[in-house]
């Protein structure tokens, strides 16, 4: 149990560290550039000791002072500390590496991310407006008012400085949109259908509700064909073909939503619940794992297939802009000082 509550935590604690500010804007602000921007030509590495204010990452021109690192550390622990307690960051998730090591890398690869997007956001004039930096500084406040005295100290912990924090994330969001605002919106109705079933299936090849491993030889694939045909003529004397499949399928489900790209079910079950109109049931299906009978509850779901036309655009413009972070990246250098390892802790 320790186990699994310790790796789920891992998983998220190294999500939320791309995530863990808020904020989005698709409007170009008329702010001059960012200050950070007009001093990054006297940015030099930390060689020695380093201090709060010693520059432990150069992107381009842009730089990353120590004190960074120690608020996006404090923003991260704060969040998940009290949730599993701060052994967390010891717990191993292979023989060599903690969650601590994998999250300390993801905050430095975030802040790279954040500063180098700065930096482009800059060459092409997209700047925050004030309502952003109003934003920005009100959560600041937020933040600094609930963190400990101690905490302030440790974490170098200042209304500036997470503002600025805050202002990049933002930043960011927003270079986000103007760098995908050529992106293809442009979703067919066919392309995004969202229909609901319920089905039963009876697997021949996978992994059943039950935890099961099942592998049918052909035997036992026809032993299960004509079970499933028993099974049909059951079901269409069922008051209720969902309440039937609940407690017949091998499945660890038996009502879904899905479109014509989904995973859940063989090919030719997909084909075959398309076609169906809503009240209607199939004859018996066979696929690569299994056998199935599908009932269409609903042959177009308006909410989800709006849904999923949002998602097919968010994924067109996710693969957008990592095509041009690429770019950006492949023009850019980044560089880290060789002490902040040595010093850097959760």
């Amino acid at each position: 149990m320790i186990k699994n509550r310790y790796t789920k935590a891992a998983a998220c604690a190294v999500l939320a560290v791309s995530m863990i500010f808020t904020g989005c804007g698709k409007k170009e602000g008329t702010k001059t550039a960012d200050k950070k921007a007009e001093t990054t030509k006297t940015i030099r590495l930390e060689r020695g000791d380093i201090t709060a204010n010693s520059y432990v990452i150069k992107v381009g021109n842009a730089g990353v002072q120590y004190s960074e690192v120690l608020n996006y550390c404090y923003l991260l622990k704060n969040q998940y500390e009290s949730s599993f307690g701060s052994e967390l960051w010891k717990y191993k998730i292979d023989d060599k590496t903690t969650i601590g090591d994998k999250a300390k890398k993801e905050i430095v690869s975030t802040l790279t991310q954040l500063k180098l997007i700065g930096v482009n956001a800059a060459k092409q004039g997209v700047t925050l407006d004030n309502d952003e930096q109003d934003q920005a500084l009100q959560d600041a406040q937020k933040l600094i008012e609930k963190a400990s005295k101690a905490d302030r100290k440790k974490y170098e912990l200042n209304v500036n400085s997470v503002k600025e924090l805050f202002e990049d994330n933002i930043l960011a969001n927003k270079m986000f949109y103007v760098a995908t605002d050529d992106a293809d919106t442009n979703v067919t109705d066919d392309e995004a259908k969202q229909i609901k079933i319920s089905y039963i299936e009876l697997i021949t090849k996978g992994t059943d509700k039950n935890g099961r491993k099942v592998n049918m030889n052909a035997a036992g694939k026809a032993k299960t064909y004509k079970r499933m045909k028993e099974m049909l003529k059951e079901a269409k004397k069922a008051d209720n073909f969902s309440d039937y499949a609940a407690v017949n399928t091998e499945s660890r489900q038996s009502e879904v939503t899905i479109g014509k790209d989904t995973k859940l079910l063989d090919k030719e079950a997909v084909d075959a619940a398309f076609s169906l109109k809503k009240g209607k049931m199939s004859n018996v299906i066979g696929g690569k794992n299994g056998y199935y009978i599908i009932y269409c509850e609903n042959d177009n779901d308006e909410d989800a297939t709006y849904a999923r036309k949002e998602a097919i655009i968010e994924e067109r413009q996710t693969k957008m802009f990592k095509e041009k972070y690429s770019k950006w990246l492949s023009e850019s250098s980044v560089d880290i000082s060789n002490k902040f390892w040595d010093v850097f802790k959760l």
